[in-house]
């Protein structure tokens, strides 16, 4: 009697599912030359700020005959207020599979890996081979946001330091970095969460238990935040800090700050440009002679517009900066199942751009 054929594993049994920070160092330095061939390895897996966070922010596929590392998908764990409640989220990011390994839906069970009923998944500056995966997925998009630059002249960097706060309206300034305590920012975030108008668009809570979390794993990165206050009361902050070196040839030439974060608790035009002056002038004090940042809500577009800032709507030189504009996209289910894109508020620190510039 003949011996039954001997059935060989489908090819999605050939990888497992790890934690991206359990992977052998050998794997991981190979994965990185294979996907980033112009980038020195070392230097690129000490910024991925992943690795200083908990092993569920990114999961890896390893080969399991060779025991290669394929594929990579980080996951920003966070949590966003959409209508006035708490929802849990993760921003898809570091999504790539080694060429070689590529037609094996690897790319599916890593983003699958993070989805959850109960979570919002979405993304932010994405390639155009992710949009057609994440579709092929059932997200919505691609949508673009709107970057914007400010290039600051000697003369308006002096101009917005002899400036004084608009009447009714006092600023605090912080400075913090990886390992520092919040201290009264903190106090300060949790009331302008606290405050912010339901009827927003829906945005990532930015309380003190984000800012906990970012500053854990932010590197090297130190930030100047500018907090605004109305009558004694934290109503809206800025947060600014210098372009990471050797990220961007241009951006390290116009030595850039980019701000991080725009946050108030009622969109007040007023307030958002009050806050735009601070941003242009903190920006000044680091020695910054441009400023960058994305966002995807109208209000903060306008604000930064007055002051200065070049869009994507901009004439003539919008169209430096409306082809770079990172596009976004989301999965339409729960809380989420019918968000139209001006419903959501987008920015670098939404997802993990913040930490990888």
């Amino acid at each position: 009697m003949s011996e039954p054929p001997v059935r060989r594993p489908a090819a999605a049994d050939d990888y497992a599912l790890v934690p991206a920070v359990a992977v052998e160092r050998a794997p991981l330095v190979d994965f990185v030359a294979a996907i980033w061939p112009d980038l020195a390895p070392q230097e690129r897996i000490r910024a991925f700020w992943w690795m200083r966070a908990a092993p569920d922010f990114a999961v890896a596929a390893v080969h399991r005959p060779s025991g290669a590392m394929a594929g990579l998908c980080g996951g920003r764990h966070c949590a966003w207020s959409i209508a006035g409640a708490t929802h849990p989220a993760v921003a898809i990011c570091d999504w790539y599979v080694v060429p070689g390994h590529a037609g094996k839906g690897l790319g599916k069970r890593l983003v699958q890996h993070f989805d959850l009923p109960e979570r919002f998944l979405y993304a932010f500056s994405i390639s155009d081979a992710a949009i057609a995966n994440f579709q092929k997925l059932g997200w919505v998009g691609p949508f673009r946001s709107s970057l914007m630059l400010l290039l600051i002249p000697p003369r308006l960097a002096r101009h917005l330091g002899r400036l004084r706060a608009r009447p009714g309206l006092q600023f605090d300034r912080f400075e913090r970095a990886r390992g520092e305590p919040l201290g009264a920012l903190g106090d300060a975030l949790d009331r302008i969460e606290a405050q912010r108008r339901s009827d927003l668009p829906a945005h990532m809570r930015r309380d003190a238990a984000e800012w906990s979390w970012r500053l854990s794993v932010c590197g090297e990165r130190r930030y100047r935040v500018s907090v605004a206050r109305r009558g004694g009361e934290p109503v809206g902050y800025v947060a600014l800090r210098p372009m990471t070196p050797g990220r961007s040839r241009s951006l390290d030439r116009l030595r850039a700050a980019m701000i991080t974060d725009l946050a108030t608790t009622d969109d007040d035009p007023d307030l958002l440009a009050a806050l735009a002056r601070e941003a242009v002038a903190i920006a000044a004090d680091l020695g910054a002679r441009a400023v960058v940042t994305a966002t995807t809500t109208a209000a903060h577009r306008a604000a930064l517009t007055r002051m200065g800032f070049i869009s994507p709507t901009t004439p003539l030189l919008g169209r430096l900066v409306a082809g770079r504009s990172p596009q976004f996209m989301w999965l339409p289910r729960g809380p989420a199942a019918h968000f139209a894109a001006h419903d959501l508020s987008l920015s670098f620190a939404d997802v993990a751009i913040d930490l990888d510039l």
